[in-house]
Parts: C-alpha cells; structure tokens; sequence
C-alpha cells in the first residue's frame, strides 16, 4: 500500500511515518521505481508503535523491544513504576497549589521551606530505575517467562492456606506429643475473652507465617499455598528474593497488608489493597525492591485448594481422634493401667467430677487428695428431699490380678452406710476405658472412645442395684451387690427407717477368655 493509503488506515501523519522509519523502527519494501510499498505487517507495527508512545515509552526502550534486547513485559513493569511515580508527585504538586491558593500569601511573605519539604520527599511508593540491559542468558529466559500478575484473592487464599498448614502440623505434634486438648480448647472460649483469645491466636500465627515466609521464598521462590495457586514471587530480573528482602518485605506486609489482624481495620486494609492491586499496584511490601508476582498456569487450583484445607481437618481429626487412644495399650502393668486410668481423668473432667474420681499412684492404690478425701466420701452437709444425710462411703484400694506381670483383672469395692445411696459409676467407668488397653480394636480407626461411655451409661453397667454379669468388647464385667437396711426406688438406696444401713457394691472387670 501507499504511504496515503498508511496514513488512512493508522491515522497516523506521514510525518510521523517518516520518523519512525528513519529511526530504523519500521523498515517498508522498496519498488524497482524507488517508491515505498508499505505491508499488512508495516501497518500493525506502526500501531504498536503509536500504542506505546501513548504509554510515554521512548524511542529508544521501543527499539530495544523491537530488537527482542528487552521483553515488552519488564519494559511496561520499568514504564508503569515511573508513571506511578510521576502520579504521585503530580498529585502532591496539585494538593500544594491549592493550598498555597487557598492560603492567599503574597509572593513578598510566602516562606517556602514547608512546602519545598513536601515536594522534595520521597514518593511513599518508590519509582525504579532501569533495570540492566540482560545477559544473552537472560534475553533467552525472557522470551518464555510468565507475565506478571498480580491476583489479590489468589494472594490472600493462598497466604490463609499457608496459616492454616502451619497450625494444622503444629496441633498435630502438639497432640500426638503430648496428648492435651487445651490448645484445640482455647478457641471454644466465649463473650469478650473469647474475642481477645481469638485475636491474639490469630496474631501469633500471621507473625510465624510472615517469619517463615522469607525462607520459602529465597530457597523455593513461593510457599505451599502460594504454589497451589502457581504464584511465584520474584524480583524485577526474576530471581528469588534474598533472604532479607523476605523479611523486610514481611514487616511491612504485616501492617500494611494485614493491619495486624485489627478488627475492622484489617476489613479496610484488605479491601484497599485489593483496591489497588485491581488497578495495577502490587503492593508497598514488594514495591520497595521490585518484587513481582508470576503465575505458572494450573487447572483445578480451587479444587487443589479445597482438597488442602479438608486434608488439614482430617489430619486435625485424626490428632484428636489420638488422644482418645489409652496411653498404654497390649499388655498392661499395674502401673500402665494407672496411668491409663488418670489419663482418661483429665481427658474427660468435663463430663466427670473429680471428687468421684481421685487418681491412681503407679501402684494402682487411691491418690488422697489434701483434704483427705481421696478414699472416702462424706455426707456431713449433705440434704436429700430436704433431710440430713448420715454416714458415709469408703472405697476399699483397687485389686488387680496380674499374670506374668499382665494386669488381668482389676477389682473396685466401696462400703457404705449412708441414709442414702447412688451410683454414678464414674470410677468403674474410668477402670474399664483404663482396661480396654488390653482389649483388641484400639487402632486409630477402630477405637471408639465415646462408644464405650455411652454404652456404659446407657446399658448401665455400673449403676444398677442389683448383681449383674456382661461381656462387652472383649471384657468381663461383673457387679456383685450386698446390701441390708434400704429400699430400692429404681434410682436410690434409701434408709428404711428402724433399721441399720450396710451397702456393699463389688465390680470386677477382666478380660474375657
């Protein structure tokens, strides 16, 4: 096509194509008859051209994209840094015209030091150089690197799923270790506390997040949630980030990306950040030394996602489902069973009182606690339906038949003679989860903990008034009761009136044959 025909269809001058042409940007054939003959692919080129001239890059940044010395991707990133920071001192020279304006000082009073301070400091967001010219090694790199992203959701998922991995295997050691709920616990808390806990949990984790974050990215270039998405972080040459670029670039991430978890505030901050990552600003934590994010394309990363958090409650599940699991299991001693037995105290005092179950010594014998009560229950102070209660329990020590130092079977017995008697069957219960060691089906999977309570309470194992005899999951549990001076209600031993009180309850628990 002519030069006419060109100008037509670009909408650009003649002028301006013979500039770019002299610039050795656009390179038209040339006829026998010496004239221009000006293709398809001339026109796009000068299209491009006009495009990135309206972007303000210079002659001679679009020559060397031209000549594939610089990708287009990292002369935009150098471009976009400069008009950002031109941006923003425009708009701080626009804010002291008003001013100075509004202010209406005469030339003759007008002190400029102020507003000379204002205009001379740093941008709050810093404006690059240049980068190098890249080696040969390099330029082959950029021809295949990703583009840079920036994707604010992606960002804050996977940061949230990197939190929740480092909880998820620190609770898991913390319970397979040493067996304790209280951590899992804390969150239960309610009312103001309980916001004050959370908020305080939730700080200790973005802290270890952001102090662990830095070694993820120098030595690997992204984190484990970074990685689901396909997010790289790099610098502006796209190599990892040192060391202490990650750990300056997560002191400010925690203000100024997190607000440091504040309630409402954090709100603000993240909707202001994705604000400005939707307009192209990758944030004042990797503007400082250029850092840019890179995605590697990956199908079904919500899914990956999704797949990561329900792997991080089921193994959560699985620690919980741990500590339920006797301390001791196979072939019991005394002393395992007591410890089985004061384990189980602890793990479920919410549903047991104390005072019916004092703990064991490693000799299998009832610890007392300090104001003696270990062995006997007193009914001093004690009203039923309105009446005094009189005399009192005693539990007699445990009793265990052990073979080949095996605990076989352990005895429990109290005597009493109360006006009146119950049986909450607590410590029989508590024997029985300690003696289920011994018995098969306590793996991981098989064990069921809250099968055994409930059907202990539910089948009444230990709570009836009368002489019974069971099986139950590989024990043999029989009640022996004597007793002389009550009457049974079908909950209670009540006093006949008259008469003197004697209650003697005999539960031994063995492993069946």
């Amino acid at each position: 096509m002519t030069i006419k025909e060109l100008e037509e269809k670009t909408g650009m001058t003649r002028a301006n194509i013979r500039f770019y042409e002299g610039e050795g940007l656009l390179a038209p054939k040339r006829l026998d008859n010496g004239y221009r003959d000006y293709s398809e692919e001339d026109a796009r080129t000068l299209e491009k051209i006009r495009l990135l001239r309206q972007l303000q890059l210079d002659i001679d940044t679009i020559r060397k994209v031209q000549q594939g010395t610089l990708t287009l991707d990292q002369a935009l990133f150098v471009q976009q840094t400069k008009l950002e920071g031109d941006r923003i001192l425009i708009e701080r020279a626009s804010e002291v015209c008003r001013e100075l304006g509004e202010s209406g000082v005469e030339y003759g009073a007008l002190d400029p030091q102020p507003y000379l301070a204002r205009l001379d400091a740093p941008p709050a967001r810093p404006v690059l150089p240049n980068p190098p010219p890249p080696t040969p090694k390099e330029e082959a790199a950029m021809d295949t690197a990703p583009k840079a992203c920036y994707h604010p959701w992606m960002r804050w998922l996977a940061r949230t799923l990197d939190m929740m991995l480092y909880q998820t295997v620190f609770h898991v050691l913390w319970l397979v270790l040493t067996r304790n709920r209280s951590l899992i616990g804390l969150w239960a808390v309610g009312g103001i506390p309980g916001l004050i806990l959370a908020w305080l949990l939730g700080l200790v984790w973005l802290a270890f997040t952001l102090a662990v974050e830095p070694l993820w990215l120098h030595f690997w270039g992204w984190t484990p949630g970074k990685w689901v998405f396909g997010l790289k972080l790099r610098d502006k040459d796209g190599k990892k980030l040192p060391i202490a670029w990650g750990i300056d670039r997560s002191k400010t991430l925690a203000w100024e990306g997190y607000g440091w978890n504040i309630p409402i505030y954090s709100l603000w901050v993240f909707w202001r950040n994705r604000k400005d990552a939707l307009d192209g600003w990758n944030g004042s934590w990797n503007g400082e030394h250029a850092c840019r994010y890179i995605k590697e394309e990956r199908r079904f990363s919500g899914w990956v996602f999704a797949g990561m958090y329900a792997l991080c409650f089921v193994a959560l599940f699985l620690g919980l489902r741990y500590t339920e699991l006797p301390v001791n299991r196979g072939e019991l001693t005394v002393a395992e069973f007591a410890q089985n037995y004061n384990y189980y105290i602890r793990l479920l005092m919410d549903e047991y009182d104390e005072d019916f179950c004092p703990r064991m010594d490693e000799t299998g014998c009832w610890v007392e606690r300090e104001d003696g009560e270990g062995y006997t229950i007193i009914s001093s102070g004690e009203t039923f339906n309105g009446v005094p209660v009189r005399g009192e329990t005693v539990w007699k020590q445990p009793e265990f038949t052990v073979e080949n130092g095996r605990v076989t079977a352990v005895t429990l017995c109290w005597v009493s003679d109360r006006t009146y008697n119950f049986s909450s069957g607590t410590r029989e219960t508590l024997a029985l989860l300690a003696l289920s060691g011994s018995a098969e089906g306590t793996g991981l999977f098989s064990y069921d903990l809250r099968g055994w309570v409930k059907a202990a309470e539910e089948d009444h194992l230990f709570t009836r008034w009368g002489d019974s005899e069971a099986d139950y999951r590989g024990l043999h549990i029989v009640q022996v009761l004597d007793y002389s001076g009550y009457h049974d209600d079908g909950t209670f031993l009540l006093a006949n009136e008259g008469e003197e009180q004697h209650c003697e309850k005999t539960v031994t628990i063995s492993l069946a044959e």
